[in-house]
């Protein structure tokens, strides 16, 4: 290790635009976008660092405050493109549920009992009823509806 930072001060700004080509480089083999910006940062230190020549400690401070300013671009790139979904509830079946009425197949006794949905059953909790009361569901307790009459 101690030889290292002596090769590397050595190098100079070439060591920055290495390591940020080899970071770009692991952006490309793996998944997310972790690398990319980091990358970027160290790219920036190696063409600042041969812009004024500066020393090792600076280009660090500049390279995690690059670092930094890199990730924010990056978050608020990524977060602007999200897309507002005209069915945000495609794969919630049971919030789209909700508001919905049913038929109880299974008595609700103690709190619990079943709703007869399409061609399946579904737990729900809720005031005691007999079985064929109808019941509207008005909310979703994980795998659960809850229901009221």
């Amino acid at each position: 290790m101690g030889n290292i930072i002596p090769y590397i001060m050595n190098i100079g700004p070439w060591s920055w635009l290495i390591l940020g080509c080899i970071l770009l480089g692991l952006e490309v083999l793996l998944p997310g976008t972790f690398m990319l910006w980091f990358g970027a940062a160290a790219i920036a230190t190696g063409v600042l660092s041969f812009l004024a020549p500066i020393g090792l400690e600076f280009q660090l401070v500049i390279f995690a405050i690059a670092s930094l300013i890199s990730v924010l671009i990056g978050r608020k790139l990524y977060s602007s493109n999200e897309e507002a979904s005209d069915q945000p509830l495609l794969h919630k079946r049971g919030a789209q549920l909700i508001g919905q009425s049913f038929k109880v197949t299974r008595a609700i006794e103690n709190g619990k009992g079943k709703v007869k949905v399409g061609d399946s059953e579904w737990m729900v909790k809720g005031e005691d009823a007999e079985v064929g009361t109808i019941v509207k569901v008005v909310a979703l307790d994980g795998n659960t509806l809850k229901v009221e009459l």
